[in-house]
């Protein structure tokens, strides 16, 4: 498995990366030569903002939300 499958996951029901990832992964390969995973994956965290993983949970009510309206109610997960 590459860097990026192990440290990209696929985003909801769409099987989409996100894009702002892919970028960074992309851009960080160019300017570093990565030799462990954990490297990578340090560098990354260290360059996310926290307003965004802020934002991530702030959202989260609303996507429950719409999981719940469209499938009626509570779902089994």
């Amino acid at each position: 498995m590459g860097l990026a499958s192990t440290l990209f996951r696929r985003t909801s029901s769409t099987g989409h990366y996100d894009s702002t990832w892919i970028q960074y992964f992309a851009d960080e390969k160019k300017n570093h030569s990565f030799t462990v995973l954990s490297e990578l994956k340090d560098a990354v965290w260290d360059k996310i903002q926290p307003s965004y993983l802020e934002s991530l949970t702030t959202s989260m009510s609303n996507r429950l939300c719409q999981v719940m309206r469209k499938f009626e109610g509570p779902s089994s997960y």
